[in-house]
C-alpha cells in the first residue's frame, strides 16, 4: 500500500481504539507510527538491497512491540498527560496496520524477520487503491469536522474499510477461479491472480509449469468490454482509457505463453550469482531471457512477471510501444566461462 495511506490508516485506527482524552495524540502518533516502517529505505544502498529487504525488520510482528515502545517514548515527550501504555496501544495499532494492509497487496511482506523471510501476500489490493485510500480520506474529514463523534465515525469508517477489504477477498477467490478454468493449470504449479490498477474486478492471472509461464488479464465485472485488438496508450492521457481496452471479460481473454530461457550452463551460471539469487528469492513468477553474444557470451534478463504491464508484453520480447515497463528488471552479461562482465537493474523506457 503506498505509503500516504498508511499514515491515513493508522490515524484512523488508532482514532477509533481510542477515547476522547487521547484523540488527538491517537490521530498523530497513530500516523506517525503507520508511516514508519516505510522509513526502511533509508537504509538501502542499492536496489537490489531494497529487494532483498524491504518490508522486512521493520515490517516484523517480532519488532512491533519494541518499535512502537520507542514511538510511545517520543510521544509521551509531546502528550505528558496520555499515559504511556495508551500512547504504545495507539503506535502498535499504526505499525500493526501498516503491516496487515502491505500484507493484503502482492509484493510479499516479511513478517517473521529475523526468524524467517519466508513473504506473505494475499494478492486482495493493487498498492494504488483509490476506493481505500477514499474510504481513509472521508473518515478522516468526519473525525476532524465532527470532534464530538470522532470516535464513532473513525469505527464506523474503519468498518466500512474492513466490508470493502471483504468484497476485494471476495473478487480474488472469483478471480482465481476464473483463471485457473481459463488456463487449467498442472496439479503443484504456482497460481496467481493478482490485483490489477484502479478497479477490485480487473485481474492478471499468472501460472508457472516447466519451460513456461502463462498470463492473461481480465475483468469479473458486470462492466467488463474489452478491445478485439488493443492498442498500446501512445500519450499519457490515453493510459486510462487502455484499462478498460486491455481487460476483456473472462469469455475472451487471451492466455499469453512466454517460454523461459533453456537451462544452459550460462544461465545456470547466472542463477548462481549472490545477486541473481537475492533476486530470485524476491519474485515470485521469475521469467528469463538469454541473449547470445558475439564473443560466445550472453545477456540474460530476468523480470517478475507480477510487474507484467498490461498494455505490453514481457521485456524484450514483443515490440509493441509504451510507456516505462518493468519496475525491476534485470540484466547479467557473462563471457563464455560464465564469469559476470556486467550487472545492472535495467532503467528507463523502450
Amino acid at each position: 500500500m503506498d505509503t500516504v495511506s498508511h499514515g491515513i490508516a493508522g490515524s484512523v485506527l488508532a482514532r477509533a481504539a481510542s477515547r476522547r482524552p487521547e484523540a488527538r495524540a491517537a490521530l498523530v502518533f497513530g500516523a506517525v507510527a503507520a508511516l514508519f516502517p516505510d522509513l526502511d529505505f533509508l537504509f538501502f544502498s542499492s536496489r537490489m538491497q531494497y529487494l532483498r529487504d524491504h518490508r522486512s525488520w521493520s515490517h516484523s510482528f517480532i519488532y512491533l512491540p519494541l518499535f512502537a515502545l520507542g514511538l510511545a517514548l517520543v510521544a509521551r515527550l509531546i502528550f505528558r498527560k496520555a499515559p504511556l501504555w495508551t500512547l504504545w496501544i495507539c503506535c502498535a495499532v499504526g505499525i500493526a496496520s501498516h503491516i496487515l494492509f502491505d500484507w493484503i497487496t502482492s509484493f510479499g511482506t516479511q513478517f517473521f524477520y529475523p526468524l524467517s523471510r519466508a513473504r506473505y501476500s494475499l494478492d486482495w489490493v493493487f498498492i494504488l487503491d483509490p476506493f481505500f485510500t477514499g474510504i481513509l480520506l472521508a473518515t478522516l474529514a468526519g473525525t476532524l469536522v465532527l470532534r464530538a463523534r470522532a470516535r464513532l465515525i473513525a469505527a464506523a469508517g474503519s468498518a466500512l474499510l474492513f466490508v470493502y477489504l471483504g468484497l476485494c477477498a471476495a473478487m480474488h477467490e472469483r478471480a482465481l477461479a476464473v483463471w485457473k478454468a481459463l488456463d487449467h493449470p498442472p496439479a503443484g504449479s504456482t497460481v496467481a491472480a493478482l490485483p490489477q490498477f484502479l478497479s477490485p474486478f480487473r485481474w492478471l492471472g499468472l501460472s508457472e509449469r516447466p519451460g513456461e509461464a502463462h498470463a492473461a488479464f481480465f475483468d469479473i465485472g458486470p462492466f467488463a468490454r474489452g478491445a478485439a485488438d488493443p492498442k498500446p496508450p501512445a500519450r499519457l492521457s490515453e493510459l486510462l482509457q487502455s484499462l478498460s481496452d486491455f481487460y476483456p471479460p473472462p469469455a475472451r481473454a487471451r492466455v499469453l505463453v512466454f517460454p523461459q530461457a533453456p537451462e544452459t550452463p550460462l544461465l545456470l551460471a547466472s542463477r548462481e550469482l549472490p545477486d541473481v539469487r537475492i533476486y530470485l528469492a524476491f519474485a515470485r513468477f521469475p521469467l528469463a531471457t538469454l541473449l547470445p553474444q558475439a564473443d560466445g557470451g550472453a545477456a540474460v534478463t530476468w523480470e517478475d512477471l507480477r510487474f507484467l504491464p498490461w498494455f505490453a508484453g514481457p521485456w524484450e520480447s514483443d515490440h509493441r510501444g509504451g510507456f516505462r515497463r518493468e519496475p525491476f528488471v534485470y540484466r547479467v552479461r557473462l563471457d563464455a566461462a560464465g564469469r559476470p562482465l556486467e550487472r545492472a537493474f535495467v532503467i528507463g523506457t523502450r
